[in-house]
């Protein structure tokens, strides 16, 4: 007699080798026909015909599912990729004294590292700065003989542009908000 431990096992065990073989048997329950109700399958012969070599074959043009990109299509995909980056400036402080110095700021979102960034003075001098990080401060000097008055400094990443203002006062007519008089 079989222990009823090793019954539960058993039974689980044949049933799952059942549903295991039943692809491989060929069939299923729903398509096994009744004696007498199931046709023969046609029967196909193949005749051997002449020898082809492949220089008899014919053949057709093969179609690729894409297009071959061509130099149009490589710079509209380039160009895509370019228009995720935005490109911020500043100048710090924005009122600056003839002969003292101001900060340029660059932010710089969505460029491959290790780009680098194109600061162009009020006075035409360019300056070249490394876009290790996403945040880079150069700092410049307005020429002791400047003109008080706007200023703007330009920047240029890849082909972005953009471009922050400021004010050049001169060296005695800048007020200092921070000075107190003791009386």
């Amino acid at each position: 007699m079989i222990s009823v431990r090793f019954l539960k096992p058993l039974t689980v065990t044949a049933a799952a080798t059942a549903l295991i073989a039943l692809p491989f048997g060929g069939g299923a329950f729903a398509d096994t026909a009744k004696p007498g109700t199931a046709k023969p399958h046609p029967t196909t012969t193949v005749t051997p015909g002449p020898k082809t070599t492949p220089t008899t074959l014919p053949t057709a043009p093969v179609k690729t599912a894409r297009p071959t990109p061509t130099a149009d299509t490589l710079y509209v995909q380039e160009t895509k990729r370019r228009d995720h980056t935005s490109l911020d400036v500043s100048v710090n402080p924005s009122r600056v004294k003839q002969g003292a110095s101001y900060g340029v700021t660059i932010v710089v979102k969505g460029a491959p590292a290790g780009g680098t960034a194109t600061i162009t003075s009020p006075e035409g001098k360019s300056y070249r700065v490394s876009l290790d990080q996403r945040k880079v401060t150069k700092t410049l000097t307005v020429p002791a003989h400047a003109k008080p008055g706007t200023k703007t400094v330009s920047v240029k990443v890849g082909n972005r542009v953009a471009t922050a203002t400021f004010t050049v006062v001169s060296g005695g007519a800048h007020r200092d908000d921070h000075r107190h008089e003791g009386k």
